[in-house]
């Protein structure tokens, strides 16, 4: 039985996803990308965000050159990186990843199908798809091109570009900066995903995707919104926030005319 190339670990109600093969700069495999399939697929009860990171200095090296041919044989490598992403976008909870060192080719498409990624300074952004000969999946460049700015998408794939943490901040590659350590970063910011209301998060999350793929439907929308607003948890979530907008009035110093 061949070793596992992703390891798990919880942190409360999150569940960590890590990319461990830093001797290979954590390529992905085909059998790295089912196991990341299969992680995110089928989360324990009571896993309410997944935080995607990787061992060592790198995020991610993109495609293990050991499992491509060079032919159109490498349809199946899309077929399984294909299947790795949309597991990741259709999780049932939220998915932040921590990006760190260099996140290159395959690594950019599995990041970006994460709801927010975070990353260091030393953090980088790149796709050299042109310079090998190759037209990237067309089908995933159409979701990339939903996301990103147009001159992002020039930069990126077809002047193969490099992008530095903060640039990737500013072309919508990354959703956060920060200067330091990103990790502890990602896993507070899953951890205030967690404590978010379940199903208004869920519903939010399909919605947004629903748009990115040019699925809408308006009429079916508007009764989800009207069920989720005569749900428990709703009403729970404004008398909560009635008692501490009272509180903070209670609070706030009363201003006269001689204290402005």
């Amino acid at each position: 039985m061949s070793a596992a190339m992703i390891a798990q670990r919880d942190h409360g109600e999150i569940r960590e996803v890590l990319l461990d093969r830093p001797e290979r700069r954590n390529a992905l495999s085909r059998s790295m990308l089912t196991e990341i399939t299969e992680a995110v697929s089928a989360l324990p009860a009571g896993v309410k965000a997944v935080l995607l990171t990787g061992a060592g200095p790198v995020f991610s090296a993109g495609a293990d050159f050991a499992d491509l041919t060079g032919t159109s044989a490498d349809l199946a490598y899309d077929r399984d990186l294909e299947a790795a992403c949309t597991a990741i976008r259709t999780c049932a909870v939220p998915v932040v990843a921590v990006v760190h060192g260099p996140c290159i080719g395959a690594g950019v498409e599995l990041a970006t199908s994460c709801d927010a990624r975070i990353v260091g300074g030393a953090a980088w952004f790149r796709v050299p798809a042109v310079e090998l000969g190759l037209l990237y999946n067309p089908a995933a460049l159409r979701r990339l091109h939903t996301v990103l700015p147009r001159a992002t998408m020039t930069r990126l794939l077809v002047c193969a570009e490099r992008f530095d943490a903060r640039d990737a901040v500013a072309g919508g590659l990354a959703t956060h900066y920060t200067d330091d350590d990103p990790q502890p970063v990602g896993l507070g910011l899953a951890r205030s995903l967690a404590d978010l209301p379940t199903e208004a998060l869920s519903a939010t999350r399909t919605l947004v995707r629903h748009l990115d793929e040019g699925n809408y439907d308006g009429a079916e929308w508007e009764r989800v919104r009207v069920r989720l607003m005569d749900s428990r948890a709703r009403r729970e979530a404004v008398t909560s926030s009635a008692f501490r907008n009272t509180d903070i009035a209670a609070k706030t110093p009363t201003m006269n005319k001689d204290s402005i």
